[in-house]
């Protein structure tokens, strides 16, 4: 009778070290891989800024050389709704606030969002101009940053999901003003694009410019300041000045990083279209709108929702406290220079 051959298998100790392998190997491949997808998210993310380039470049082509922002005033502008239209009457602000919500009714469907007192949709929102301009609907992903997860999740479904609270507490809490919020873009636009007296170098009108207050969402105007229908052809350094800026750094490092601090890395748009990533300590620190000719930049604090980065600590000197303002005050408005050459003296330093 033939013996039968004797049955050979692993060990318990060679089964372990195989496993022990393996993990070693996911444990060196899984970094790489997420670095990887963020590639190719900052890849997407300057895909959609110059998108956005393209389009604003196009709107001043069409638009007797106008950069893209909100155009009604109290005596231009018409819309087809009653409540709207009596509040584009009243200028100044109220009116951009207007042409912003009729934006919304027509293109997103949102009949239901009231008029709006006291918001200055250029900062976040400038964007529904150029998409009514492309007839496109909203809400619309080319306006936000891919690693922007939370502008993401509330652009699903914004009535049935973000109106209810349900991605709370990483949204703004739901309200009728807040009905807003799922149609604002990662981008956000310089006060020189839509404020004419940023750019105008007499010191008599800068209690007429927007400025910043004392935390990085709020700002102040005047009750006479002016807005819109200003021309690229009044940027005097296109590519040296920034036009859109991402509110933080989203492709570097473990966390994102609020713009203001001087370690973040962050995705820009500038006026000739280009997109460039840049430190912010690279950039001029700004300006002071308000304060005429003095040379200390606006400084603010940086007091984040739970939807916003984390404050960084450590890590820089001197210590956080309040934050310059940098290229969202330029000084000289859209005569000044951000990046590659120091602050240029047009008669406000």
């Amino acid at each position: 009778m033939k013996q039968r051959d004797r049955f050979c298998g692993f060990t318990l100790i060679e089964l372990l070290v195989v496993i022990a392998i393996i993990a070693l190997l996911i444990g060196i491949l899984l970094p790489a891989l997420a670095e990887t997808r963020r590639t190719a998210r900052l890849t997407v993310c300057t895909s959609n800024m110059k998108q956005m380039g393209t389009a604003m470049g196009s709107y001043a082509t069409e638009y007797q050389d106008r950069i893209v922002s909100f155009t009604w005033t109290a005596s231009d502008g018409h819309s087809q709704y009653a409540d709207l239209e009596a509040q584009r009457r009243q200028g100044n602000t109220a009116s951009s606030s207007a042409q912003a919500i009729d934006i919304l009714r027509r293109r997103a469907g949102r009949a239901d969002i009231q008029p709006i007192a006291s918001w200055i949709p250029q900062v976040l929102y400038t964007h529904l101009v150029m998409q009514d301009y492309l007839a496109s609907r909203l809400p619309e992903k080319l306006v936000v940053c891919p690693e922007d997860q939370n502008r993401l999740d509330w652009q699903r479904d914004p009535p049935n999901r973000f109106d209810q609270g349900y991605w709370s507490p990483l949204q703004e809490p739901p309200s009728e003003t807040n009905k807003r919020w799922p149609y604002s873009s990662s981008y956000e636009v310089v006060p020189a694009a839509y404020d004419r007296y940023q750019s105008v170098i007499d010191n008599n009108v800068r209690s007429l410019r927007v400025r910043q207050s004392t935390d990085h969402r709020t700002y102040q105007i005047n009750a006479s300041s002016s807005f819109g229908n200003l021309r690229a052809a009044d940027v005097d350094f296109p590519g040296k000045k920034v036009a859109w800026m991402d509110s933080a750094q989203r492709h570097f490092g473990a966390k994102d990083i609020y713009y203001g601090y001087p370690e973040a890395r962050v995705t820009l748009l500038m006026f000739d279209g280009s997109v460039n990533v840049f430190y912010t300590y690279e950039a001029n620190q700004g300006w002071n709108p308000a304060a005429g000719t003095l040379t200390s930049p606006s400084l603010y604090f940086y007091s984040p929702s739970q939807w916003e980065p984390e404050k960084p600590v450590g890590g820089w000197d001197p210590p956080y406290d309040r934050l310059p303002g940098y290229y969202r005050w330029t000084r000289g408005g859209l005569k000044g220079v951000d990046f590659g050459s120091q602050e240029i003296d047009t008669g406000q330093l």
